[in-house]
């Protein structure tokens, strides 16, 4: 799903997901347009406003991202 689809599919405005995710409303002009890819801090925050993976905003960084923040295991230890 690109960019776009995501936006509308968040129901959040251009503006609000500017201001959340601290990309320019002109950055974000050119991602959808395609003339500019979503860097990897831009992914990560675009991600989070809009309610979706990284991978799917860009299936290519998947592999940057996957594995990359383990889940902590528990110690075992009692409080």
């Amino acid at each position: 799903m690109n960019i776009t689809a995501l936006i509308e599919k968040s129901g959040l405005s251009r503006k609000q997901v500017c201001e959340r995710s601290g990309v320019s409303r002109s950055m974000l002009s050119l991602i959808e347009s395609g003339k500019r890819q979503v860097s990897p801090e831009r992914a990560q925050k675009l991600a989070a406003v809009l309610g979706v993976t990284v991978e799917e905003l860009r299936p290519d960084l998947a592999a940057l991202f996957c594995g990359s923040h383990p889940a902590p295991t528990p110690t075992g230890d009692a409080a």
